[in-house]
């Protein structure tokens, strides 16, 4: 990394393009596009300006994506990497961007190191179960990821390579980080980065020997947003009554909702709090943010919303973060996501919010 100045990256997700599973699961031509066109009365339909259904195997698509970023102040990207004891799914962006060594974008690697599930279309069907191997199988993982860590644009921190574990309830994940490491630094690194996401509190006792982990927002904080008791209650129920009776529309009107301002109050009081109460465990703390959520496209009544947050209130908080960033030396700031459609996650432009998400970024972060 270059400097220390507070850097923004943005969670990517690389699934807009065809697969052959896709296809098979799901029917020929499926993308995370199909999920976003489809009729819901839940939601407002954010769908991306211009009709920009992009495909990302498209050299131009990535060209503009990466030109917007560095205009808008976002640092870099974080690939979602599925890897499956040597089974890849949606690899072929990144490995694209790799030969492509023209195109001036900064990324690293977030392992979804989770089940591969029917979650595209809203269920939870187990179609590959994510299995860890032995240490012959990380050392090819360690491989494969080799040539993208050796890459000039992938980022770096003295000397080590980024890796974000998505799950922290890995159970072999300190075996694999040591052999990760010792392959690291057989090849002229210092070690790798691991930061590990945490998603809720209860994770924390999953995270104990941790160097480094990274809030993911809007999950941490949106978990701590107090609804009334009984609002609590109806909704644990219609959870539970949903995987019965997934079609019965009069649920519709118990959609989970959040309140978007309040949501982003908590993000900075649990930035501030975390931070203090990691420092003292000797584990440093890297920050979360989001500005948008809206996961209906994909699992429908089964879905939850944040209301929109105001721009005063977005801005507010993007200078919170940053201010406690800067007193606390965090290196970056994670934002959920860059294009992360089908769950209304988006930094690009979108035919609802145009371009104020990233023009909020540009203003507080940008040089």
């Amino acid at each position: 990394m270059d400097n220390k100045q507070v850097k923004v990256l943005a969670y990517y997700l690389p699934q807009f393009h065809e697969i052959p599973e896709n296809n098979k699961w799901w029917g020929e031509g499926f993308t995370e596009w199909t999920n976003v066109k489809k009729d819901n009365d839940l939601s407002v339909n954010l769908q991306p300006l211009d009709d920009n259904y992009y495909d990302l195997l498209d050299e131009k698509t990535v060209l503009w994506q990466t030109k917007l970023a560095k205009e808008y102040g976002v640092y870099g990207f974080v690939y979602y990497h599925y890897y499956f004891c040597g089974k890849k799914l949606l690899e072929k962006p990144a490995e694209n961007l790799l030969r492509n060594k023209h195109i001036d974008q900064r990324y690293c690697f977030c392992w979804a190191n989770h089940s591969w599930t029917s979650a595209w279309k809203g269920g939870d069907k187990t179609l590959i179960k994510q299995e860890y191997g032995d240490v012959t199988d990380w050392q090819e993982h360690f491989d494969y990821l080799l040539p993208f860590f050796q890459d000039e644009r992938y980022i770096k921190v003295d000397n080590k390579p980024l890796f974000i574990l998505y799950d922290v309830r890995c159970a072999q994940k300190e075996a694999i980080k040591k052999e990760f490491n010792l392959r690291a630094k057989q090849n002229g690194f210092a070690g790798v980065l691991f930061a590990e996401s945490l998603m809720n509190r209860k994770e924390l006792k999953y995270v104990n020997d941790a160097d480094l982990l990274i809030i993911r927002e809007p999950a941490y904080s949106s978990y701590f947003h107090k609804l009334g008791y009984f609002r609590q209650c109806v909704y644990s129920i219609r959870d539970r009554l949903l995987r019965y009776l997934p079609k019965v529309c009069w649920f519709n009107f118990l959609v989970f909702k959040y309140n978007g301002d309040e949501v982003v109050k908590c993000i900075v009081e649990n930035a501030k709090s975390l931070t203090k109460e990691l420092h003292e465990k000797g584990i440093k703390c890297w920050f979360g943010a989001f500005s948008n959520w809206d996961n209906t496209p994909r699992y429908g009544i089964r879905g939850r919303i944040i209301t929109p947050i105001s721009n005063d209130k977005y801005i507010w908080y993007l200078q919170e973060l940053k201010k406690t960033a800067e007193a606390e030396g965090v290196e970056f700031i994670f934002f959920n996501a860059w294009n992360e459609w089908a769950e209304g996650m988006v930094l690009e432009p979108d035919t609802v919010n145009k371009y104020r998400f990233l023009e909020g970024i540009k203003g507080v972060f940008g040089e």
